[in-house]
Parts: structure tokens; sequence; C-alpha cells
């Protein structure tokens, strides 16, 4: 009776925050928007914090990326840190273009129920298998991507990168003329990897020359290409083809 009195109250908080967040998502989609760093601002305001570690990167990609009806991909749908999914969505939502996230988990688009315009497409499954099979049939082009699918471990973070690097070569088909990629957990100093790792981080820097993060073995792949221009490197990586 007690576990059933629990279920109860568990699924009616749940309920009670998805409701709240419907009035908040409308009230804040009210606000007055003229740019693109308004937007930014906005969401780091109301949906995540001003002096997020991803909101230099986010910034400077969304300022390049085209407004003449863009398309947007993520890897890994957020509804909570940095809240990517939000962000991308409420940017189609004001200058137009569709916004398409894929993440493994349900719960990550269920979280954001009635929250999202018509121009936001979720989809639950592999990433990697998203992007070979399912967005071309969707699109040819991508504005803008978004890889965020797979959290590093720092005690192990290969994984993680060599995942980073099979959706890179998955999107290669959809890169032009002024795509960008942003990839999260990528970080440019080991000041941004706890201490208590660094042991790990020597040991992988020594091996692939690259610190570890999501999108290093797709940074020794930038490296190779003259039609990259990086255009910011902290936290995440974010770069633009020419």
């Amino acid at each position: 009776m007690q576990s059933l009195k629990s279920l109860y109250t568990f699924q009616v908080r749940s309920y009670y925050k998805i409701l709240k967040n419907c009035f908040k998502y409308y009230w804040v989609k009210s606000r007055n928007v003229k740019s693109v760093d308004d937007l930014v601002e906005r969401h780091f305001k109301y949906w995540s914090e001003p002096s997020h570690i991803n909101r230099p990167g986010l910034t400077a990609a969304l300022n390049v990326t085209k407004l003449e009806n863009p398309v947007l991909v993520e890897t890994g749908t957020s509804a909570y840190g940095t809240d990517s999914s939000r962000l991308f969505d409420a940017f189609v939502s004001h200058f137009g273009g569709t916004f398409y996230s894929v993440d493994l988990n349900p719960l990550a688009s269920k979280r954001l129920i009635f929250q999202h315009s018509r121009q936001t497409h979720f989809y639950i499954g592999d990433s990697v298998n998203f992007l070979k099979d399912v967005l071309v049939d969707k699109t040819k082009k991508v504005d803008l991507f978004y890889l965020d699918s797979f959290d590093v471990d720092w005690q192990n973070p290969l994984p993680a990168a060599q995942h980073g690097l099979a959706e890179f070569n998955a999107l290669k088909k959809y890169i032009r003329k002024g795509t960008v990629i942003v990839v999260d957990d990528t970080p440019a100093t080991i000041d941004y990897i706890p201490k208590h790792f660094h042991k790990y981080t020597f040991k992988f820097l020594e091996e692939f020359g690259v610190l570890p993060g999501k999108g290093a073995l797709i940074l020794k792949e930038f490296q190779k290409m003259k039609n990259v221009q990086v255009l910011l490197h902290e936290y995440n990586l974010v770069v633009q083809f020419t």
C-alpha cells in the first residue's frame, strides 16, 4: 500500500512539473526577441544558468548559422543542464527552419512534451543510425550540428571519443559550405578536467596527441582539413566549414 502511495505521489509531482514547465515555456516564448544574442540570453536566464560553461560556444555557433530556413540537428536530446533542445527549438521557432533531435532515452524528449514548436522533431534511437539512415529522408544538408549524445567517462574517455568520430563520419554527407559543428565536452585545456582524472588524461594525450573528450578524435580529423575554421574552443568545440 505504501509503495502504491509513493508511486501516486511521484506521478502527481511529475505531472505538476510538466504542467508548470508548460506555463513557463509559453510565458518565456512570449518575451520579445530581436536577435540571436537576445534569444541566447533569454534561454540561459530562464532555462539554464547565465554563466553556463556551454554558453559561449552555443552563442558563437548560432550567430553564424544562417537564418534562411536553417536545419539544426542535435544528437543527445537535452531538457536539463544546458537545456540545448529548448534553445534550438526557440531558434527555429523565432527565426524559421527545422530542428531534429535524437536520443536513446525516451525520457529525454518526454520531459519536453507540449513544450516545443511544430518545427521540432524528436526521435528515439541510436544517433549514428539516425544520421546514416533516418535523417537522409528528411534533408540533404544541415546548417548546424550539435553533438552531445555520449557522456564522457574521464577515467575511460575513449568510447565517447570513438562514438563522436562515428557520428562525424555519418554526418559528413550533410556538410556544406557554412555548416557549423559544435561538439560538447571537448576541453581545450586540462583545466576543464577534474584533477583526480589527470593520470588518465595524460595517458590519452600520449596515445592520441589530443586531450580526451567527445570530440577528441573529431578534432584530429579537423586538423587534417583545410576547409575548417575553428570559431571557438573552450569546453566545447565550435567549427565552421568554409
